[in-house]
């Protein structure tokens, strides 16, 4: 079962993006799947399981984590060496933990439908995202900048609609292949900036005030946006292109403009989609590369979604 379990449950970083499958099971007792997502800097682990009778894991020892843990569906305890209380899990919650050198127990009762999202964070990520969030989480930054381990909420939270859309999307991303990595990363960052919002009402009051200055950005990224929107964009570059922090980029451009980043792009990417449709003259897989797509399935899929009606029914109304 170590093994087994080792193998479900592996945290990778990867240079790249990658992903990896895994099932396993028990006759009698449980019957599972994986799935990670890894990047360079986080990994997301969805894990989906079966428990014909209780399962007892003990002194499963694991790499030093941050992690964003979803209880979907189910529950489950853990017993964690570097925390000071358990960590019992119930369906509808989250929390954020920091696990140090960890040697832990779990505990997963008899249960038809066990599902859990984990978003593994590199602590570099998880501290500069935090540091952008300003004063109101200077303890939590200086907890992990020491390494400390820590449980953000005593007993855990309630995940709210947002961060369950927001995991929808991490598991589905509505975009182009080659925006893939850095949608994935701009959503792994608005999950745990919602995650911490909970954590500090006071921090709210920072997210609803966008100075003169930063407006002025803001518009300036709207506007290169509207004539770039085909490029392979990415936060970061963006960000230092129009000297914006990424977390004033992310909650900036959302407050003023109703959409996020991606969102904004897609819009665009979409509209100039059936623009070439109704002109003509060009296939939709030709279609679907100029507008970043990879597959024309995952093209199809996206228009679909954005108008209501596959491209083939766009070019039939000219």
């Amino acid at each position: 079962m170590c093994a087994k379990g080792c193998e479900l449950i592996t945290r990778k970083f990867t240079a790249d993006i990658a992903a990896h499958e895994s099932s396993g099971s028990l006759s009698g007792v449980f019957d599972c799947y994986s799935k990670n997502v890894r990047t360079a800097d986080f990994d997301l682990l969805r894990f989906n399981a079966s428990f014909q009778d209780t399962l007892y894991v003990k002194d499963f020892q694991d790499t030093t984590h941050l992690s964003m843990h979803f209880q979907l569906s189910g529950t489950s305890n853990a017993s964690i060496s570097c925390l000071a209380a358990d960590i019992p899990m119930q369906k509808g919650q989250f929390n954020i933990l920091n696990c140090v050198d960890p040697v832990s127990s779990f505990i997963f009762p008899a249960q038809e439908k066990y599902d859990y999202l984990c978003v593994g964070l590199k602590t570099s990520f998880f501290d500069e995202v935090v540091e952008d969030c300003g004063p109101a989480y200077a303890d939590v930054l200086k907890k992990s900048q020491a390494q400390r381990g820590f449980s953000l909420f005593a007993g855990n939270a309630v995940t709210s609609r947002h961060q369950l859309d927001v995991l929808n999307c991490l598991q589905a991303p509505p975009v182009a292949d080659n925006l893939r990595t850095n949608y994935l990363a701009s959503k792994v960052q608005e999950l745990l900036i919602l995650s911490l919002g909970m954590y500090s009402s006071s921090s709210q009051s920072q997210l609803d005030v966008v100075s003169v200055s930063d407006r002025e950005k803001l518009e300036a990224v709207r506007s290169y946006l509207s004539i770039n929107y085909l490029l392979a964009l990415d936060m970061k570059s963006i960000s230092r292109q129009f000297l914006l922090n990424e977390f004033k980029l992310k909650k900036g451009f959302k407050l003023l403009f109703s959409q996020t980043v991606f969102g904004f792009i897609h819009e665009l990417r979409m509209l100039h989609a059936a623009t070439l449709l109704n002109e003509g003259g060009l296939s939709i897989g030709e279609i679907a590369t100029i507008v970043g797509y990879t597959s024309d399935s995952s093209f199809i899929r996206a228009f679909g979604t954005f108008y209501g009606y596959p491209p083939g029914k766009a070019s039939k109304r000219r």
